[in-house]
């Protein structure tokens, strides 16, 4: 019993050591996880008659408390704050009221579709909820992604710097983690996992 116990006792004792000199990274040919940050503006020209550029369109009107009115959106998400200028990608898809709490919180589910840089074709799948007043930073939760994006995850933060009857500008900072396709973007993945 003596020679187990003492034979533990240095096991533990030389268990750090061990343990610094393994390696902690992967060096085989599993995928590795990138992660990039992104700022961008999303600019939503909103729904009306009299809204000649508008971005979204009403596909249910909801109930007396407006809970359930809903549009399907396809806004601009650019490099700067002209909505016309470096347009990068789209997001596509609808939002709509979820609450009876005034201001209303809407639910939103939308693709975020690229059409420009070196993510162009490539997708984020986002949902959340814009809370009715946007008064503070607001999140968005990144569910999944295509092209570039491959099982991408994140989150998105965002803030309205622009409320207008017309149009609304919020601020995104996109932060994204996904496994990379190609072999060059696999070697960075693998570069930033050591520290190198």
């Amino acid at each position: 019993m003596g020679s187990l116990c003492g034979t533990m006792i240095i096991i533990l004792a030389m268990l750090p050591a061990i343990l610094t000199m393994a390696d902690p990274y992967c060096d085989c040919d599993c995928p590795q996880q990138c992660e990039v940050k992104l700022h961008y503006y999303l600019h939503q020209f909103r729904a009306g008659e009299d809204h000649p550029n508008r971005n979204e369109e009403f596909v249910t009107s909801g109930g007396p408390s407006g809970l359930g009115a809903g549009l399907i959106h396809d806004w601009s998400l650019t490099t700067g704050l002209d909505p016309n200028v470096n347009i990068v990608g789209r997001a596509q898809g609808w939002h709509i009221v979820a609450s009876q709490s005034s201001p209303a919180n809407w639910y939103l589910s939308q693709n975020i579709v690229f059409q420009d840089s070196k993510y162009a074709g490539s997708t984020l799948q986002v949902m959340g909820i814009i809370e009715g007043s946007e008064e503070k930073v607001g999140e968005w939760s990144i569910m999944g992604g295509t092209g570039e994006f491959t099982n991408a995850r994140g989150n998105i933060k965002y803030r309205a710097i622009k409320k207008e009857d017309v149009e609304w500008i919020r601020e995104l900072d996109i932060q994204v983690l996904y496994t990379p396709n190609t072999p060059s973007d696999v070697q960075v993945a693998k570069n930033i996992t050591k520290g190198n």
